[in-house]
């Protein structure tokens, strides 16, 4: 069973949702995103780094089947592994 909440304050991902955001909507490039997620990803499990991204998105009322691809994307950039059949918590 996966978690169900972030163990990190959801406000220190909103930039790096912003810019997943921007990802689609203006090609911002792949490096902006490590630059600005990377860090604050940085000291979560895999897993956890996941739900937070799941819950940030979902605080910020984007598509979250446009922008889970790319935030699960930008986890490997990051050097996070989520599981293969991860989902987001309803």
């Amino acid at each position: 069973m996966f978690p169900q909440t972030c163990p990190i304050d959801t406000l220190k991902l909103g930039a790096c949702v912003d810019v997943l955001g921007g990802l689609i909507h203006i090609g911002l490039g792949k490096s902006h995103a490590k630059a600005e997620c990377c860090p604050v990803l940085g000291g979560l499990l895999d897993l956890d780094a996941a739900v937070c991204l799941c819950t940030t998105i979902k605080l910020k009322l984007l598509n979250i089947d446009l922008v889970l691809p790319i935030a699960l994307e930008l986890l490997l950039d990051c050097g996070k592994t989520p599981p293969s059949d991860f989902k987001c918590p309803a």
